[in-house]
């Protein structure tokens, strides 16, 4: 008895170590899905989602839903190899959406997988980054804002951990974006930046912007 008991207890420790084993398979497949660099709102209801990298697809699909978990009607505009754009019905102003995008890989890897994300229509009056760009040769950063801005003794640092600020000077300031001369970030580090005198057109108040990247 006591050789059967051993046995089974053996053999229940190995079924719970393959076990463990096998709910970890969709954690390490999480990690070779493709990654999106950045999520872009047009006006004309449309959002574009730029990946890091070549993907592929095996019949797409899109679903979206609000912050509330209310599904949204959205219908595939184009699937590029870099890019994924969709539409989305009567989107509101100053809400967040949740999407996912189904049945897409990296580029030669054949591992078919969803990829989830989130997207914010900015309101009225709020001034939203939407995405932060670095350019390495020119020693750069481009800020894109979603919508129209302006601007009022604007200031923007950019910091490392320990506090460093990278910013050299502001280059340009757009209706809808802002370049900035910087001393050179290390690529996959994280900063933060904030921005000062900045309004959403039409608005009269001024505020302060604040985010983090990683170039």
């Amino acid at each position: 008895m006591k050789s059967l008991t051993g046995k089974l207890t053996l053999l229940t420790g190995s079924l719970m170590m393959a076990g463990s084993l096998f709910l970890a398979d969709p954690v390490l497949a999480a990690s070779t899905a493709p990654k999106v660099d950045s999520v872009k709102y047009e006006n004309s209801k449309k959002i574009e989602v730029e990946f890091k990298g070549k993907v592929q697809y095996n019949n797409p699909g899109i679903s979206v839903t609000d912050s509330k978990g209310n599904p949204y009607a959205a219908t595939i505009v184009e699937a590029d190899d870099d890019d994924f754009t969709f539409r989305i019905a009567s989107p509101k102003k100053g809400m967040t959406y949740t999407y996912t995008i189904n049945n897409v890989a990296k580029l030669g890897s054949g591992e078919y997988t969803t990829v989830k994300g989130t997207f914010r229509i900015a309101g009225k009056k709020e001034v939203l980054v939407e995405d932060v760009d670095y350019d390495r040769e020119d020693k750069e950063v481009n800020i894109e804002f979603q919508g129209k801005v302006k601007w009022k003794n604007a200031k923007v640092t950019i910091k490392d951990s320990a506090g460093k600020n990278y910013v050299k000077k502001i280059n340009e300031k757009d209706n809808d974006e802002i370049e900035l001369k910087v001393k050179g970030l290390t690529t996959g580090k994280k900063y933060t930046y904030k921005i000062t005198g900045v309004a959403r057109k039409g608005s009269n108040k001024y505020k302060t912007v604040k985010g983090s990247f990683k170039p």
